[in-house]
């Protein structure tokens, strides 16, 4: 009879605990692909699932510490690539990865992150253009969140100063990228809205990675902005880049200067509107001037003002011909006199007769009165002769007429209308009065009075 060999019978807990030692010998750093199904949330943080293939499943867990780590959300029909070990779980027999790493396959784990959230605010309506609100067209207080290191806030500023924009600006500092910028971004965005004078905020940042832009895709961020009572402009990044924020925000700029000449726009086209006016008013005052130029030039050269130009120069003339002739006549008579005393005096001093010298001087003294007086009477004759003319030569100005309530009527060619025989029904004359001119039409010709 053929012998027995020696059995080793081990118990089912030791048969599980042997397997868990060689799980955990040879399967303790693997990688595994495959898609998530019987997905399960517990109130502890620890998540479970299972990892799908065509042909098996392969039961999972996450515990609460890596559960935390994850960016992104899981979901039932998701395909994942995750990092674990195997290990088996000796009261029942079974075994399990434990997972501390999950990515989504063939999207990143950041963007798969952001395009969940993406879809979640868009279902709630958080992107809709119904919501949004117009900015204020001239803001006196504007909030910027941004960091105090980056060029954003200098090239902010710098712009609202370069659009003329008169307001004043609060700027809250935070970090932009890193653990807890988005917490930060959030707070200030609260702080800005406890403030009554804030009527817009600006959310800026400059260029970056995908992983640096981070913090404006955080959900925390997102709900600050759609929960603001003041509108909200965002310019992070450049043309290319879009963040939740963006969606969210009630204006989209392409970079933080874009943000600022956006909320400063109103200031400059009050600005451009200012000097349009300014310009057009200039240039108004600078066509009057020329037009009015114009008509002195015009009317100064009409021949109705040359002709009373003329006819003062001839008047003038003949003032100036009665002035020399007075003077002459003065001057002769002047001159007959003295010859006259000369030859009295000659007389005298042949005679030598002191009466008679006396007598003479006597007459002399009389004719001198006589004289003065016929001379002085002759000159208030002749500068009542020379008044009379100057206000007849002012009668007969066309100004005086005008202003008394007369007026001049000229043909369009500017030859004066002196009869209704010069002009036809229907044709146009041009009457001049005091102040400017009046174009008219003929409607009917009158004879007479």
């Amino acid at each position: 009879m053929a012998a027995v060999p020696n059995r080793r019978i081990l118990s089912v807990s030791q048969v599980n605990r042997l397997v868990a030692g060689m799980l955990s010998e040879y399967f303790s750093d693997i990688w595994v692909v495959g898609e998530i199904s019987n997905l399960k949330f517990y109130p502890s943080g620890h998540i479970y699932l299972s990892l799908n293939d065509e042909e098996s499943q392969l039961a999972a867990v996450c515990f609460r510490d890596s559960a935390k780590k994850l960016r992104f959300k899981l979901e039932d029909g998701l395909l994942v690539i995750a990092h674990g070990r195997l290990e088996v779980y000796v009261p029942n027999g079974k075994y399990q990865i434990v997972l501390d790493v999950i990515e989504p396959k063939g999207l990143g784990t950041l963007q798969q992150a952001f395009e969940q959230l993406k879809r979640k605010l868009q279902r709630e309506g958080l992107f809709d253009e119904a919501r949004k609100r117009p900015l204020p067209r001239l803001p006196k207080v504007v909030g910027i969140v941004t960091s105090p290191a980056g060029a954003a806030i200098h090239d902010m500023i710098k712009t609202l100063r370069l659009h003329k924009a008169h307001l004043t600006v609060l700027f809250y500092p935070v970090a932009v990228q890193g653990d807890g910028a988005a917490e930060q971004i959030a707070e200030a965005i609260q702080e800005l809205n406890r403030r009554s004078d804030v009527e817009v905020i600006i959310i800026g940042r400059g260029g970056g990675s995908f992983e640096d832009l981070w913090p404006f895709n955080e959900e925390v961020v997102a709900r600050a902005i759609a929960s603001s009572r003041v509108p909200v402009v965002t310019g992070i990044g450049h043309e290319v880049d879009f963040t939740i924020a963006d969606f969210v925000a009630d204006y989209r700029a392409a970079t933080p200067t874009a943000a600022a000449q956006t909320v400063a726009r109103g200031w400059q086209e009050l600005a451009d509107r200012f000097r349009q006016l300014a310009e057009k008013m200039f240039t108004f005052m600078q066509e009057w001037l020329f037009d009015y130029e114009q008509r002195i030039e015009e009317l100064s050269g009409h021949r109705g003002f040359e002709l009373v130009s003329r006819r003062v120069s001839e008047i003038g003339y003949q003032v100036r011909v009665w002035e020399g002739m007075l003077t002459g006549t003065f001057l002769t008579l002047f001159r007959t006199l003295n010859e006259r005393l000369n030859s009295s005096f000659f007389r005298l001093n042949r005679q030598n007769p002191v009466t008679r010298v006396k007598s003479a001087a006597i007459r002399l003294s009389e004719f001198n009165v006589r004289m003065e007086r016929v001379i002085s009477t002759a000159k208030n004759h002749w500068h009542t002769q020379l008044g009379a003319l100057t206000a007849g030569l002012q009668a007969l100005s066309p100004l005086a007429s005008l202003a008394r309530g007369y007026a001049i009527c000229l043909k369009p060619d500017g030859s004066l209308v002196k009869s209704t025989d010069q002009v036809k029904i229907g044709e146009a004359v041009v009457v001049r009065v005091v102040d400017g001119r009046l174009v008219c039409e003929v409607n009917e010709r009158i004879k007479g009075g």
